[in-house]
């Protein structure tokens, strides 16, 4: 099916001259082959794509259900973990609302998706304090956060929710039973925390 009738035609013309018959059976055999392998091919991308699809956990609050996602963290202690993202817990402070105490937020019916982050409040973090009073740690810690309010909007009062999976559970029951395994001493309650750390979840062992 991958192999032009021309080459094929090529291939037995040249066995023919050299008096070799078994030749004619080569083509044959190669598309067999280029069979399997498209097969194989096709059921590793399938395999691919059920193993990439998000697993996406619904809850139950008092004002509707909320969609979130799990997503595995960079560590082999912590994660997965399920996140609900822009969950209001406010009226939004907009209008007449503004400068007033906040309100509840107002109930929806269906499944709320909550995948993806709200905005933030405005705010210039790097104008707040002058950056030549800051340490060299603190001002990258500050360049990791301003990624993060990129969007920003007075409509601003929601929250991220990050819930442990049953797998931190059962590594947390785990570390209770053997708190020495390699794993459980890693990045303890206690672990001193480096700039770095801001990024990487795997601390080093308290000194």
């Amino acid at each position: 099916m991958w192999f032009s009738p021309r080459r094929n035609r090529l291939l037995s013309s040249q066995h023919q001259d050299h008096g070799d018959w078994h030749g004619a059976h080569i083509p044959n055999s190669i598309s067999s082959l280029s069979i399997t392998s498209f097969w194989i091919l096709t059921f590793s991308w399938c395999l691919v794509g059920v193993r990439g699809q998000a697993y996406h956990p619904t809850v139950n609050t008092q004002y509707g259900k909320l969609r979130g996602v799990r997503v595995p963290l960079p560590s082999e202690i912590l994660g997965p973990v399920d996140q609900y993202l822009g969950v209001p817990y406010a009226a939004s402070p907009v209008g007449e609302k503004r400068f007033l105490p906040p309100e509840p937020p107002s109930s929806w019916s269906g499944i709320k998706n909550a995948t993806h982050f709200a905005p933030v409040c405005p705010q210039n973090i790097h104008n707040a304090v002058p950056e030549i009073m800051m340490p060299i740690w603190f001002s990258f810690s500050l360049d990791i956060v301003a990624s993060y309010i990129q969007d920003q909007n007075e409509d601003c009062l929601y929250l991220n929710i990050y819930v442990p999976t049953e797998d931190v559970k059962r590594i947390s029951k785990e570390c209770a039973r053997k708190p020495n395994k390699k794993m459980c001493r890693k990045g303890g309650a206690h672990a001193k925390k480096q700039p770095e750390d801001l990024s990487d979840n795997d601390g080093d062992e308290d000194e």
